[in-house]
C-alpha cells in the first residue's frame, strides 16, 4: 500500500419473561454453527467491556455495528466577560465528587492581530449550570478580579490539558502539559497554582500547534500524552506532509519517551484530511476503553458561505483503541457535525475538548465549542447514552446473532446495557470454547430479555455463573430489533 494504514446509577430495571419454548425459539437460516478453539483469549475480569469495534465476534449473522451520535444540548460557556472576545475552545474537564472543573483558551480580542490567550477556569455543580469564579490570580487590565489562571508572570504559553491523580502525593495531585517552544509539564496540589517540573520542557521536536493532551494509563502504570505530528507518508502542505497523531509515555511525569506516530489517514479517507487536534481520553467506565475524538480538517474545502478566509471544512470524527497504541477507525462519518447553523462551516468547527463526565444515571456528557470564527464563540455540552459510542444491533425481520471469542470472567451476574424495541428480544447463551452450549445455560434456559436499561441482568435456569468463573467460555448472544451497548460479569 503507498499510503499508511493506522498504526499501531441503575437505569429501569430489565424486564425478562419465563424461557420460550423451543417451538417458539425459531432459528435463523444462517445461524452460525459452533465455532472451534481459538488462540484468542479475552481475560475481562468483572470490568465493563464495549462494542467498539469487530474484536470481540468470532462468528456473526445480521448484525451490525452503529455508531451513535451525541445529542447537542445547551451552551454551558460564553464570551461574557471584557477577556474574553474570540476563539473559546480547547476545554478540559474533570468530574469531582461535588462539582465538575473545567479549563479553557479563548482570546481577548482578533487572535490573528496578536490579542492575548488565555486559560480560563470554570466549575460546574451538575455539569450543566457554569460559573467562571474570580480567582485573583492573574491581572487583566490593573485588575486580578477574574478566572484567568494562565499565563501568568512565571508560566508562558496555551493550550492546558489537565488530569487529576489520586495515586500522587498531594503537592502533585494535579499534573497539566502547556505548549509553549517545546511541551512543558507542571504539578498543583488545587488545580490552580501551578508549578513546573525540573525536566522542562520534556519534549522539544515539535511540532506541538493546537491540543496536546494528558492522561493517565492504568494498564500500563504510565502517564500518556497525544500529540500534533507530522506524516510524511504522503506529501502534504504541513511540512511538507499531513498532520497526523503522535504518542509519547512517562512513568514518573519528568522523563518521556520519544513521541511515535500512532494515528494517520489511510486510503480509506479523502487526500485533503488532517487529522487537526486528539481529545483523547481513557473512559472512566471501562478500563481498556480508549477513546479519541479528532477534529478532522479536510484542508481543500470551503464553504460558500465560510466567515474565515480560510479553506478547509471540519467535523469530529471517533476512534478507538484497546491499548493506546493501535488505534482502530471503523466509522468513517462524522461523530459530531457543524450542523445548521453555516458559521460553523469553516476549518475549527466543531472542535472536541477534552473529558468525559457522568450527569446522569443514564447519562454521559461531553463539551465541544462551536461558531470559532464568530463573536458568539462558545463551548457547548453535548450528551450520550451511558456507554452509548457504538453498539451491536440486529434489526426487527428475524434474528441476528454472535458468537464471541473466548473468555474468562470474575463474578456471579452478567450485566447487559441494551435497548430493545416493543417486540424486541435479547437472548444469551454461554458456551465451552469448542461451542457447545453450557448445561443450564443454554438460550432455551434463558429469560428473554426486552426493554431499556444501562444496567440490566441476564438470567437463566441457573442463576449463579460463579461456578463458571476462571474458565474460558464464550457468549452467544442472538438479538431481534435491539442494540447492544456494553456487558460486564458484576460480582
Amino acid at each position: 500500500m503507498r499510503r499508511r494504514n493506522f498504526i499501531g446509577c441503575l437505569a429501569g430495571a430489565a424486564i425478562v419473561k419465563p424461557p420460550i419454548p423451543n417451538a417458539e425459539r425459531s432459528q435463523p437460516a444462517s445461524s452460525p454453527r459452533p465455532v472451534g478453539p481459538t488462540s484468542e483469549r479475552f481475560d475481562v475480569g468483572s470490568g465493563r467491556q464495549l462494542f467498539l469495534d469487530e474484536s470481540w465476534f468470532a462468528e456473526k449473522t445480521n448484525i451490525k455495528l452503529s455508531l451513535h451520535s451525541p445529542v447537542p444540548r445547551e451552551p454551558v460557556l460564553e464570551c461574557d466577560r471584557p477577556w474574553e472576545k474570540r476563539c473559546m475552545h480547547y476545554s478540559c474537564v474533570l468530574q469531582e465528587e461535588e462539582r465538575y472543573r473545567m479549563w479553557y483558551h479563548v482570546y481577548d480580542g482578533d487572535p490573528f492581530q496578536k490579542a492575548h490567550v488565555w486559560t480560563c477556569y470554570a466549575e460546574s455543580r451538575d455539569g450543566i449550570h457554569w460559573e467562571k469564579p474570580n480567582l485573583g490570580l492573574v491581572s487583566w487590565r490593573g485588575s486580578t478580579e477574574n478566572n484567568i489562571l494562565l499565563p501568568n508572570a512565571s508560566i508562558k504559553g496555551k493550550n492546558a490539558s489537565i488530569i487529576r491523580d489520586l495515586n500522587a502525593p498531594a503537592a502533585e495531585r494535579y499534573k497539566m502539559v502547556f505548549r509553549r517552544d517545546g511541551v512543558y509539564g507542571y504539578i498543583s496540589a488545587d488545580g490552580l497554582r501551578w508549578t513546573g517540573v525540573e525536566t522542562n520542557p520534556f519534549l522539544t521536536e515539535g511540532p506541538f500547534d493546537s491540543h496536546n493532551t494528558l492522561l493517565w494509563d492504568q494498564q500500563s502504570q504510565r502517564y500518556v500524552v497525544y500529540l500534533r505530528a507530522v506524516d510524511p507518508a504522503v506529501a502534504g502542505p504541513f511540512f511538507r506532509g499531513r498532520r497526523a497523531i503522535r504518542r509519547s509515555e512517562s512513568v514518573d511525569f519528568r522523563r518521556w519517551s520519544q513521541p511515535k506516530l500512532v494515528v494517520t489517514a489511510d486510503n480509506q479517507d479523502p487526500t485533503d484530511i488532517h487529522f487537526y487536534t486528539n481529545a483523547a481520553v481513557k473512559y472512566f467506565r471501562a478500563d481498556n476503553a480508549y477513546l479519541m475524538f479528532p477534529m478532522i480538517l479536510h484542508q481543500d474545502r470551503k464553504h460558500p458561505r465560510s466567515l474565515s478566509s480560510n479553506a478547509g471544512t471540519s467535523e469530529v470524527q471517533f476512534a478507538s483503541s484497546r491499548n493506546g497504541l493501535k488505534w482502530n477507525r471503523p466509522f468513517r462519518q462524522a461523530f459530531i457535525s457543524p450542523g445548521l447553523d453555516e458559521r460553523n462551516w469553516v476549518d475549527r468547527n466543531p472542535i472536541m475538548g477534552q473529558g468525559i463526565v457522568q450527569t446522569g444515571p443514564n447519562e454521559i456528557s461531553m463539551y465541544y465549542s462551536e461558531l470559532y470564527y464568530s463573536d458568539e464563540t462558545r463551548i457547548r455540552r453535548c450528551t450520550l447514552r451511558t456507554d452509548g459510542f457504538v453498539s451491536v444491533g440486529a434489526p426487527n425481520v428475524g434474528w441476528g446473532e454472535f458468537t464471541t471469542h473466548p473468555l474468562v470472567f470474575s463474578g456471579r451476574e452478567l450485566e447487559l446495557n441494551y435497548s430493545t424495541g416493543g417486540g424486541g428480544s435479547v437472548l444469551v447463551e454461554l458456551q465451552t470454547p469448542s461451542g457447545e452450549a453450557i448445561q443450564s445455560f443454554a438460550l432455551n434456559d434463558c429469560y428473554e430479555i426486552f426493554g431499556d436499561t444501562t444496567a440490566g441482568f441476564v438470567r437463566w435456569k441457573q442463576q449463579d455463573l460463579g461456578m463458571l468463573a476462571g474458565k474460558p467460555v464464550r457468549l452467544r448472544v442472538k438479538l431481534r430489533d435491539a442494540q447492544l451497548y456494553a456487558f460486564r460479569f458484576a460480582v
